[in-house]
């Protein structure tokens, strides 16, 4: 599950209903759409998240929640936040690339004539270290990702929060 805000819902509707619903919807490749809520789960449990057309990065936000019947209908308990590959991927691109500019900076320092090879073995990962962290930051929006996965989950199972 990822780490994030908390969730929780009711829906009238039994786990069941709920997830031959969410599987309909789910099935449907609806073509016509530029953006949509996607996901899997069953009678247990579900993930939800809201992604542009052709656009995948699994960096998206998700919803992950687990489906209790409750008092004639379904408490929906979960949280949402980046997944768990989401969340450590920046910090190994970066580990990664620092490798190639440690060594960059070592050979410069270390070893005669090797100051255009140093320069290139350091700065290309040094620019793609900048390049994916703009990259990471330029992704989706989280509240406006979760605020479409609630309307979605309002709109077709009548979910609401718990107060």
């Amino acid at each position: 599950m990822s780490d994030g805000e908390a969730i929780d819902l009711y829906s009238p509707h039994s786990p069941e209903i709920i997830a031959r619903k969410l599987k309909k919807i789910m099935d449907d490749p609806m073509p016509g759409a530029k953006a949509r809520v996607f996901g899997k789960g069953s009678e247990r449990d579900m993930t939800l998240c809201y992604r542009q057309r052709d656009t995948r990065t699994n960096m998206e936000p998700t919803l992950d929640a687990v489906m209790e019947p409750q008092d004639g209908g379904t408490r929906i308990t979960g949280s949402f936040g980046a997944p768990t590959g989401a969340r450590y991927f920046p910090y190994i691109w970066v580990g990664f690339l620092s490798l190639f500019v440690i060594g960059g900076v070592l050979a410069f320092l270390y070893i005669p004539g090797a100051g255009l090879f140093a320069t290139i073995f350091a700065g290309i990962p040094l620019l793609m270290i900048f390049a994916g962290l703009a990259a990471f930051r330029a992704g989706s929006d989280p509240a406006g990702d979760k605020a479409k996965i609630l309307d979605f989950l309002a709109r077709e199972i009548d979910a609401r929060p718990i107060a």
